[in-house]
């Protein structure tokens, strides 16, 4: 059968410059199910992963029968990177005629995206089931799920094939080294997992084009096997990918359960919605390992949290941040800044509320306008991909903002103080180290 190389680019440092965003060294998983399913039909597969070794990029042997190059990783595909001037000298190198690109970006613009790299053709949305279509002999423009350039117009394929996540074989975990990944909030040979896929919800901001509609999810049984395989490979801690990780408590009750007796040791993390979240759910959740627990919150004024069509209350905002920090599990709280509609004071507001909630860990950015969002739709965009939206500041007050809050939120004393005593001195110097390489960026 073919010869298939996988690919992700480096985006540059670990904050790029025009909306600060984190280019996490997380483990490509969507690539690993892509390799997986190939793998079952009898194709060779490799792995190049750029975003944790720049390097390997230049190495590449353009042996490949097709190259599958994706723009954004599962963990980018809600907050893709935009910063396109890096892809040119990367791409260089690649066989055109050979290259499919793939993630948010493509999907969300193809004829730019396919006009920027050159390459043959696209995958709109879920890569995998498009990935072995083409490998499989597939013609790109007729495959659902893809797209190319004829003459210059646009040709697309029908709707791509939704994966049956119940059904996916074990990720190819082998074709990476676990020690090249890392999540500096919870530790080294950090593995990247995904229990459920999709989101019901339809926030005003939030990017959900790489996500069919259909809520699915892996079996608890299928789910323990996976963690167990990848600890084998050297896995040591996890991130769940899954946008509301706790959507269905009873679900993940079981699931935790299932770990515990299965002698799983796992330090773990997820994000969820607060209004997800009970005493009894996150009690069973600390116990199966996880210690840190992620929460979008938005803004600290609920006139702006209801623009955004969130439907949660800050209340429950605060009691989920509580009772996370009862049961002993570190919180991560997520602000945006220039939401449509938002005054400059309610940003300070949201501030405040952040100094209030007391979260371990709080991330300020500015809120991007992804096309086929309701927000990005209300608005007219010269650009494609614009920094901001069109509100009362601009993009360069807007990082300003976010880079003044969130100093002003981790150098308070009294925040440093409540590291030092439930982290001890190394969490106050891990703190203090992730300050370091926001600012120098």
């Amino acid at each position: 059968m073919g010869k298939i190389l996988l690919v992700t680019p480096h985006w540059g440092p670990l904050f790029s410059g025009r909306v600060r965003r984190y280019n996490r060294r997380f483990l490509p998983l969507d690539l690993l199910n892509c390799a997986a399913l190939l793998r079952n039909h009898g194709h060779v597969v490799s792995i190049v992963d750029g975003r944790c070794k720049p390097e390997s990029l230049t190495q590449i042997e353009h042996d490949y029968d097709w190259c599958f190059f994706t723009l954004s990783p599962l963990d980018r595909w809600q907050c893709p990177n935009t910063d396109f001037e890096h892809l040119a000298p990367i791409l260089e190198p690649f066989v055109k005629e050979r290259l499919v690109i793939m993630g948010a970006q493509p999907t969300l613009a193809p004829e730019l995206l396919l006009n920027k790299t050159g390459a043959h053709a696209a995958i709109l949305g879920e890569p995998e089931m498009a990935v072995l279509a083409l490998a499989q002999g597939g013609v790109p423009g007729e495959t659902p799920g893809t797209a190319l350039l004829e003459e210059g117009v646009l040709k697309k394929g029908p709707k791509g094939v939704d994966l049956d996540l119940a059904t996916l074989p074990m990720p190819a975990f082998d074709l990476i080294d676990f020690a090249d990944y890392r999540y500096e909030v919870l530790g080294k040979n950090m593995g990247l997992l995904e229990l459920t896929r999709g989101c019901p919800w339809s926030c005003g901001y939030c990017l959900l084009s790489m996500y069919p509609k259909k809520y699915r999810r892996k079996s608890v049984a299928q789910m323990v096997t996976e963690i167990q395989h990848a600890q084998s490979l050297g896995m040591e801690s996890a991130y769940f990918q899954d946008l509301e990780f706790t959507l269905d408590a009873e679900f993940i009750i079981e699931f935790c359960e299932a770990m515990m007796a299965a002698g799983v040791k796992l330090r773990w993390a997820c994000q969820t919605r607060p209004d997800t979240v009970n005493q009894r759910l996150l009690e069973i959740m600390y116990k199966a390992g996880c210690e840190l627990i992620q929460f979008g919150v938005e803004s600290g004024v609920q006139r702006v949290v209801d623009l955004t069509d969130k439907r949660q209350t800050l209340p429950q905002v605060e009691i989920a941040i509580d009772l996370a920090h009862q049961v002993g599990m570190r919180t991560l709280c997520y602000f945006l800044l220039g939401i449509p509609g938002e005054l400059p004071e309610e940003m300070e507001e949201t501030l405040r509320f952040a100094q209030h909630l007391k979260p371990t860990y709080a991330s300020f950015q500015p809120a991007t306008p992804y096309p086929d969002t309701p927000f990005y739709e209300e608005q007219h965009f010269k650009n494609t991909f614009p920094e901001v939206f069109n509100g009362a500041l601009n993009s360069n007050e807007l990082r300003a903002l976010a880079r003044k809050f969130t100093l002003k939120f981790h150098l308070n004393p009294g925040y440093l103080w409540r590291r030092t005593v439930r982290g001890g001195l190394k969490g106050a110097m891990t703190e203090l180290g992730l300050l370091y390489n926001y600012i120098r960026a």
